[in-house]
């Protein structure tokens, strides 16, 4: 029964395959999981009979075709993944309900991935509601190869300690939160009092630069960058490219809310376009806030305010100007007209 697939098998781990390629990425012990189990769902059922599947490899998505959508460095998906199509999301189950009936998948992976426990702990949960959206249950998840592996021989057993996860509905939006080691890094945004020394311009206008926003209101802003005319832009559903990353802390106080992008690589001050947008939520007057930026060691701090009172999902073009706002980051940064309001936000 199993002659000519264990036959494929054996031919295609005795083949030499390209390895995939992605800058910043190390894809060993990369797992498409959820293109693996659309392949279980589709090929490997048999009339809704209990199935067991056993996945090695690492638990932290990566592919390189689809990098906005990698889970290294603290990333994990929203639960507004969860609730889209694939048309989408990698990660959407819409209309996919029943696709993994009576399937129980049992991870193990290799080594600690994780930079936290709390990475971990969003990880296990966000595949497990995969699974479960799906009529599926995530079995074991964890580093132990021996208890993978005795899961696998008695099915039958319930995880006892797996926890019950629910679908936050209300968290529609489709995003890659950021998990951090420590919060020390983003001091620079999290601090409420900068020092007198950012009153001073920098003494250039080439280098490597951080900008951010803060806020108070219970209402989504988003931060958009990009380095430079016609790069790639920066936000919270293209969170990584060759010149730096999008950060948005899943941990910010509820008192105060925070995202940032860090350019890594020099970037010249008047050539950055940097806008605000207000995503979601409603207000009785426009939201407002300040923005930071770091740029050669020292923090720069300005107001910036928004006309519309609700927001527009980030959509642009005619007649959408109010909800936008250009970060002027020169004016910011002191290197322009010391008349002029040093945080003056351009309409867009």
């Amino acid at each position: 029964q199993f002659k000519d697939p264990i036959t494929r098998l054996k031919r295609f781990l005795a083949t030499e395959h390209p390895r995939p390629e992605a800058r910043g990425l190390v894809l060993d012990q990369a797992v498409r999981l959820p293109q693996f189990l659309d392949f279980v769902a589709e090929n490997l059922r048999d009339h809704n009979e209990p199935l067991t599947v056993v996945v090695l490899g690492s638990p932290l998505y990566l592919d390189a075709k689809e990098t906005g959508f990698s889970m290294v460095d603290g990333y994990f998906p929203s639960d507004g993944h969860l609730l889209a199509g694939r048309d989408q999301s990698v990660f959407g189950v819409k209309d996919r309900s029943g696709a993994l009936s009576n399937v129980v998948v049992n991870f193990g992976y290799f080594g600690d991935p994780w930079v936290s426990e709390v990475h971990a702990e969003k990880v296990r949960r966000f595949w497990s509601l995969f699974l479960s959206q799906q009529q599926g249950r995530l079995g074991t998840f964890c580093a132990d190869l021996p208890t993978v592996f005795a899961a696998t021989q008695k099915p039958e057993l319930p995880a006892a300690a797996e926890p019950r996860f629910q679908i936050d509905s209300s968290r529609s939006k489709i995003e890659m939160v950021r998990i951090t080691r420590d919060l020390g890094p983003a001091d620079w945004i999290t601090r409420d009092t900068l020092p007198s020394l950012s009153q001073q311009p920098p003494r250039g206008r080439i280098g490597p630069m951080k900008i951010g926003i803060r806020w108070q209101a219970d209402v989504d802003l988003d931060l958009y960058a990009s380095p430079k005319r016609n790069a790639e832009t920066l936000y919270f559903e293209h969170p990584r490219s060759a010149e730096g990353y999008y950060f948005k802390d899943h941990r910010s106080s509820p008192q105060r809310e925070y995202e940032f992008i860090e350019f890594e690589s020099p970037v010249d001050v008047g050539a950055v376009d940097a806008r605000i947008n207000f995503y979601e939520g409603e207000t009785s007057r426009g939201p407002s806030g300040e923005v930071r930026i770091e740029f050669e060691g020292k923090i720069y701090s300005g107001p910036f305010s928004l006309e519309a009172r609700h927001g527009n999902k980030g959509r642009e073009g005619n007649g959408q100007d109010q909800y936008w706002a250009r970060i002027d980051v020169p004016a910011i940064l002191k290197l322009t007209d010391p008349r002029r309001d040093s945080a003056r936000l351009r309409d867009r």
